[in-house]
């Protein structure tokens, strides 16, 4: 997806009724739909006889044209060195990853080249409705080498940001 031309690229959970819900995603660039993919439902797959879980894919070839390509911008690389940070929480079913990634992404902080998902879990000590998440933020200036001051306070805004949403922070 990254060979297209657009601003945003988000998630959703608006797929095709053939779907497992809760198994699978719609994508939109900049607000239009060009994906869905996930699990099919389980109602298809006992319909069509199918033993083995069944993951579908379709991609709107039409709608990723319209788009066009990238224009391809050549960086320098970075003077000073990036600086990752792992956070692990456990949210509620509803709190989906674009929520969360805006609620990063909106504090504005001046170094945050990146944040992304690591890793999601269910199951185990993790309790029915919930999932445990490891996220990764990747900091780095243009100014200079990050202190471990700056990458604490620039972290503990990210910790509190992620608990307004009703995370808990695992240790």
């Amino acid at each position: 997806m990254t060979a297209f031309a657009y601003t945003e690229l988000g998630f959703d959970r608006e797929v095709a009724e053939y779907f497992h819900p809760g198994r699978a995603a719609r994508a939109l660039m900049d607000g239009a739909a060009v994906a869905q993919f996930g699990q099919v439902a389980e109602s298809v797959k006992v319909a069509r006889k199918l033993r083995q879980d069944v993951f579908l894919a379709e991609i709107d070839l039409e709608q990723l044209q319209a788009r066009g390509l990238r224009t391809i911008r050549f960086e320098a690389l970075r003077k000073y060195p990036a600086v990752e940070r792992d956070f692990s929480f456990v949210f509620a079913d509803d709190v989906e990853f674009e929520i969360v990634r805006r609620a990063v992404m909106g504090l504005r902080l001046p170094t945050l080249r990146s944040f992304v998902p690591v890793e999601i879990f269910r199951g185990g000590s993790i309790g029915a409705g919930k999932y445990s998440i490891l996220l990764r933020a990747r900091l780095q200036s243009d100014e200079g080498t990050l202190r471990d001051e700056q990458i604490a306070q620039w972290s503990g805004e990210i910790v509190a940001a992620l608990q307004k949403l009703g995370g808990v922070q695992r240790v």
